[in-house]
């Protein structure tokens, strides 16, 4: 009996940090509509680290570090590609709304597809891999079609390229797009070969 009731908490446990989790991740999509991008984004960063810390799942801060590590690479490569219409806030030359929207945006994308995966049960990277980028992809078009035509937030280095069909967002040149795309199923790929363990709602990180 108290075996059931201590199982029963946890599932509501874990059915409100889910919950959380998705309301959070919108709210913050959104905010950038409504309060400065570079501020939404660095804040949100930020304030992921008590976050995971308060619900208990302090072994994400390992996929934090992973997706701010490649953030930091993309950035070194590509920041000359990046030239706002917006007074961005800026370190030495480093366009830091890209820096950490690319860091916190893959993480949310993390935190989306474990919600999910377990109902699929797919095992093994491939399948995984697969599973990640189906969430990835559109979650990807999504928020940049939203920063372009509803936000406004226009990379003015790359506005002359064209953007994808369709949705006329990411407007980069074709080797960025690509990247823009690979970042997702590059970041799951890592995770997997640094042995991260699965971000189970609710797990308490390896001691």
């Amino acid at each position: 009996m108290a075996s059931s009731k201590k199982g029963k908490k946890f599932r509501n446990h874990k059915k409100w940090i889910v919950f959380f989790d998705r309301a959070l991740i919108v709210a913050g999509v959104f905010s950038i509509g409504l309060f400065r991008p570079d501020y939404v984004v660095i804040a949100s960063y930020f304030l992921a680290i008590p976050y995971l810390i308060f619900t208990k799942r302090t072994n994400l801060l390992n996929h934090l570090m992973v997706a701010s590590g490649l953030a930091a690479l993309w950035m070194l490569i590509a920041n000359g590609e990046y030239r706002y219409n917006m007074p961005f806030l800026n370190f030495h030359g480093l366009s830091l709304y890209s820096l950490f929207a690319w860091a916190i945006g893959l993480f949310a994308v993390y935190i989306l597809y474990f919600h999910f995966e377990h109902i699929f049960r797919w095992h093994g990277y491939s399948s995984q891999v697969l599973l990640l980028t189906a969430f990835y992809w559109p979650l990807l078009i999504a928020v940049e079609t939203l920063a372009y035509h509803i936000f406004y937030v226009v990379n003015m280095q790359t506005a002359g390229y064209p953007g994808l069909p369709l949705c006329d967002c990411i407007h980069a040149p074709l080797a960025m797009q690509i990247a823009y795309l690979a970042m997702g199923p590059i970041f799951f790929t890592l995770c997997f070969l640094f042995g991260l363990e699965r971000s189970t709602v609710g797990k308490k990180a390896r001691r």
